[in-house]
């Protein structure tokens, strides 16, 4: 049985990667549509050899928005294996920074405010762990 803290540790984690998979959904599909204020230069994909936008933007939607709402189903559910699922998802999320740092370089705020984000999240799940470990 979880307790009143563990549950709102649950919820609160849900509701962070439920928001998160929401925003990395909707840039993606925006990246990929080439959407006002999502349009970047096209040769910034020059090392990967890339002519557009859209196979990032799907891989935006899809690999980390995926990600997120799968861990978050887990966490919405209060199951076991939801900060695994979040620690999961830190790590594909870190794993797209880095991509993104190496490939097109820092070129925008957004890069660090969802780095700051990753550590969040990261919180959030030794958290979640910590809590259901005690519960």
């Amino acid at each position: 049985m979880s307790t009143l803290r563990t549950r709102a540790t649950m919820r609160l984690l849900a509701t962070f990667e439920t928001l998160l998979a929401a925003s990395a959904v909707y840039g993606g599909i925006s990246l990929a549509a080439g959407a006002p204020g999502f349009t970047m230069p096209v040769d910034w994909l020059a090392p990967l050899g890339l002519t557009s936008w859209v196979l990032p933007g799907l891989a935006l939607a899809l690999g980390i928005g995926g990600t997120l709402a799968a861990a978050s189903v887990f966490a919405w559910r209060i199951d076991f294996r939801a900060p695994v699922a979040a620690l999961a998802a830190c790590g594909v999320l870190t794993g797209w920074l880095a991509v993104q740092f190496g490939v097109i370089g820092v070129r925008a705020p957004v890069q660090w405010v969802t780095a700051g984000l990753v550590v969040v999240l990261l919180g959030l799940a030794l958290l979640a762990r910590h809590r259901l470990a005690g519960s």
